[in-house]
């Protein structure tokens, strides 16, 4: 029986819903799963990449950043990362990405060019919508709630996006991650 890891930092939650489709669609089809938040988690406690058949990683995307867990994860284990490029898939969470036609440029801005960098080609990458909960006692709040809701004023052309919950991810386009994901196990 295949075994995937999945592991991704969210700030909100958003990207943690997107992770728990994902890893439900995976189970599904007979396939062991192990999910960790790398925001929660010490590093150290995360099990050896090679006790697993697939990898996932994802991350939400704030200010055009990496949640900075993911972002330290990959670094320290991207030569294992290197070795397990087949059965690597790596999936962002961001507003850019609420808009179909911009789903290839937070592709290739968020994921495609970071990667490279560090020289990680995964089998699958895709960019998800986010989700921004403007209700009252939601953990949106400061600076961050202030630009957000200005956004969806001018560009969304929301007049009152204040006590709303505005969720633009597309979930037939996560299970479908999902399912592609699935059948990589096929080719091994």
């Amino acid at each position: 029986m295949s075994k995937v890891l999945i592991l991704y930092g969210t700030r909100y939650g958003t990207t943690k819903g997107i992770s728990d489709e994902i890893e439900k669609v995976i189970q599904e089809k007979g396939i062991t799963t192990e999910s960790y938040n790398l925001k929660e988690q010490d590093l150290k406690e995360i099990p050896p990449l090679q006790e697993y058949d697939g990898i996932i990683i994802g991350t939400g995307i704030k200010m055009k950043k990496w949640t900075k867990a993911v972002k330290k994860y990959v670094q320290k284990r991207k030569s294992e990362l290197k070795k397990r490029q087949s059965t690597l898939g790596f999936y962002v969470c961001c507003g850019v990405a609420s808009k179909k036609s911009d789903i290839s440029k937070a592709i290739n801005d968020y994921i495609t060019l970071k990667l490279q960098k560090l020289g990680i080609q995964p089998a699958l990458i895709d960019a998800f919508g986010g989700a921004y909960d403007l209700t009252e006692g939601s953990p949106i709040t400061g600076i961050t709630r202030k630009i957000v809701v200005s956004i969806m004023k001018s560009e969304e052309g929301i007049e009152n996006p204040e006590g709303k919950m505005h969720d633009y991810r597309d979930w037939e386009q996560i299970r479908n991650f999902a399912n592609k994901f699935g059948e990589l196990f096929k080719k091994y």
